[in-house]
């Protein structure tokens, strides 16, 4: 998806001079009486004769004519309204794409201990005290086993809170990524989840730390298909290795078929935003598709300068987000696993009652930014083309106007009793209406041409 929508279109303003026409009318009207009373006939009654004469033909006549000139008007009002549905319907393809999701159903996080216990009430300042990034303890404390690796215990532990809500899902496959971890791990990981109770039916091995465009593919994946993911991330580092990186594992179950639980409600990841390079541009349009409405907080991380002050700018422009949390500051140095942690702690914030969250990560310069709310948000209405009077019905219309004008004349100047050939009226009608009607349609397909040239279709 291209995240982008035209400039806001100007409207069109209705300034069709009726006022003036009616005039118009009034005197041609006037007129028409005025000359048919000087050369009527002295010794002949006033009959309908006189009123077809003096009112009907000039009225039908400048009727055609006035709708001839409409033609021009309605066809500027067919290009400025094909150029507001052009960026309607743009609008409707962006956002109806943004307020795509997908459930999280649930999540756990392993940290190092004591100061990161409840990590993200402490981060929120909602209960106890946080300590600055430099008094974080950065390894998660792990006993030796003969069974499992660092990595393979790490991972029991995390998945020990969610167990008995994975074992309500039948069809889990699991994503895993291990920071210096290779295809074997697998292996283990069958292992943990069997010793858990935790059936899946396919373990996938990650190479490299996923981004959001992870859940994108999801997302997408669950218009037709049941999508049941567990993604776990486990981002230790070795004992030889001096890092400045908090330790962290996270899992994450992504579905769409959310088997609910009383007393639980459903967090909502709406359609990612990822592959940005250009975040004061492409932010605006994020925000524009109101995929939750008043968020309260932005988490982030990995972000250059260059991603960073642009978004907060943005954010302060449209007077959004007023808190924001960047997650180097309290947990140290960037680490691949952060964005996924993070997307952990934001849910815990929407289930604390914190409001709809937003969170946004980099990787190799490639912003990404999501919104997450306890909250469904409807899909908008399609855009439907307004009714409005075409330049080809203008052009009809002055036609048929003209056809009968000459009709009426041949009527009230022909010989009594004498009628009209069919073919000759059938000719008539079509040389005049057929002509009109096409020189409404050629407006017609040239100003909507014009239209989509001018946006660039």
């Amino acid at each position: 998806m291209n995240w982008w929508l035209y400039p806001e279109q100007d409207e069109f303003k209705e300034d069709y001079p009726y006022l003036a026409v009616f005039i118009l009318y009034v005197i041609v009207v006037i007129i028409g009486i005025a000359v048919r009373a000087v050369t009527w006939p002295g010794n002949k009654h006033v009959d309908l004769d006189f009123l077809a004469q003096s009112v009907v033909i000039p009225v039908v006549f400048l009727t055609g004519f006035v709708q001839m000139w409409s033609v021009v008007y309605h066809g500027m009002r067919h290009y400025m309204e094909t150029r507001l549905l052009i960026a309607a319907r743009q609008e409707y393809k962006v956002v109806s794409f943004a307020r795509g999701n997908i459930t999280l159903a649930g999540w756990s996080v392993l940290t190092p201990p004591k100061a990161t216990k409840e990590l993200a009430l402490r981060m929120l300042k909602l209960e106890g005290e946080f300590p600055l990034a430099a008094k974080m303890p950065l390894k998660i404390e792990l006993e030796e086993s003969f069974d499992f690796t660092r990595a393979g215990q790490a991972v029991s532990r995390v998945l020990e809170p969610m167990a008995g809500k994975l074992s309500r899902y039948q069809q889990i496959e699991a994503l895993v990524w291990v920071r210096g971890g290779d295809e074997s791990f697998s292996d283990e990981l069958l292992r943990v989840l069997e010793r858990s109770a935790i059936a899946t039916k396919k373990i996938t091995f990650l190479p490299e730390c996923p981004d959001y465009t992870q859940v994108t593919e999801w997302i997408n994946l669950s218009k037709s298909y049941v999508v049941q993911r567990l993604l776990i991330c486990v981002d230790l580092h070795s004992d030889e290795e001096a890092s400045k990186q908090m330790e962290n594992v996270t899992a994450l179950l992504f579905t769409n078929d959310y088997v609910k639980t009383e007393g639980e409600k459903p967090v909502y990841l709406y359609q990612p935003m990822t592959g940005v390079n250009d975040v004061e541009s492409k932010v605006p349009v994020y925000l524009r598709t109101e995929t939750v409405s008043k968020p309260k907080l932005l988490w982030y991380t990995g972000l250059s300068r260059t991603e960073k002050y642009p978004l907060l700018e943005v954010l302060d422009e449209n007077k959004v987000v007023p808190d924001r949390l960047e997650l180097e500051a309290s947990l140290g140095e960037r680490s691949a696993g952060y964005q996924w942690l993070m997307l952990a702690l934001a849910a815990d914030a929407v289930m604390y009652g914190q409001g709809d969250q937003l969170v946004a990560a980099s990787a190799q310069n490639h912003f990404a930014m999501a919104a997450l709310s306890s909250r469904l948000t409807c899909q908008p209405d399609y855009p439907e083309e307004k009714r409005y009077t075409l330049p080809w019905q203008a052009g009809g219309i002055g036609g048929l106007m003209l056809f009968f004008g000459l009709m009426l004349i041949i009527a009230s100047v022909g010989e009594a009793g004498k009628t009209l050939s069919g073919w000759f009226i059938t000719i008539m009608a079509v040389l005049l209406i057929g002509l009109f009607l096409g020189m409404g349609t050629l407006f017609t397909l040239y100003y909507g041409d014009k239209a989509y040239e001018h946006m660039g279709m």
